[in-house]
């Protein structure tokens, strides 16, 4: 079942590329910007997060992200600091190649969104590769909705970071850093509660709440960014 996720997360690539194309002239360089800036948003979390994933490391028995998701902080760390650092990385490139419109925008944080999704398709299929494993339809089901909000979640949150840039107004930067941190924090609490070892109810009302969260922060970033470029128009 694994590889109907895979191959479901590359028709999710596959249709942000086509919407990125769809914005007009220039559209790749911007799906390349949001591409590079989510990439450099990871390095920056991993010098970040480097004490604690060392110190995890040295931890008996349990993994380093096992380890580190079990701690109190973790909740707060893994929803605020995607949702500044990535945003960030929208905002910056979108500022440095003075974005004028919303596709150009919509088109950065399609390109984000994905490769983020193409690095998750290619740990699954590392997976895959790996020999037998028991993944589900439904989580394959699960996995690929996921990707499809992530990457919703991405191109809306991004329309946001260009309207701080196009309005100069930091309130629209940081409201995307708030949607984005507000539908990590739904995952952190998955992650948290597989690490404490809560009940498989719990465990299940996690990752329902993970879902939600990503659709309706998703939701309004791209309600919201479309009714402000439209009245900006």
């Amino acid at each position: 079942m694994i590889w109907i996720a895979l191959v479901g997360m590359l028709a999710v690539v596959a249709a942000a590329v086509v919407i990125a194309r769809r914005q007009g002239g220039g559209w790749w360089r911007y799906l390349l910007a949001g591409a590079a800036g989510w990439v450099v948003a990871q390095a920056v979390k991993g010098v970040i997060l480097a004490p604690a994933t060392v110190g995890a490391m040295h931890q008996g028995g349990a993994t380093a992200v096992a380890h580190m998701a079990a701690q109190w902080w973790f909740l707060i760390v893994a929803a605020l600091l995607p949702g500044v650092v990535e945003e960030l990385g929208k905002y910056v490139p979108l500022r440095w190649m003075h974005v004028e419109g919303r596709g150009a925008a919509l088109a950065l944080g399609l390109g984000a969104g994905a490769l983020e999704a193409l690095a998750i398709a290619a740990s699954l299929a590392a997976v895959a590769g790996g020999g037998p494993h028991g993944e589900t339809l439904a989580a394959a089901f699960i996995a690929v909705w996921e990707r499809f909000w992530a990457v919703a979640l991405h191109a809306g949150l991004a329309t946001l970071a260009g309207l701080a840039v196009v309005q100069r107004r930091i309130r629209w930067l940081l409201l995307a850093m708030g949607l984005h941190t507000a539908a990590d924090l739904g995952a952190a609490w998955y992650q948290h509660a597989g690490a404490v070892g809560a009940t498989a109810g719990a465990q299940h009302n996690a990752l329902l709440v993970a879902e939600l969260a990503a659709a309706v922060a998703a939701s309004i970033a791209w309600v919201w960014g479309k009714r402000a470029w439209a009245a900006r128009a």
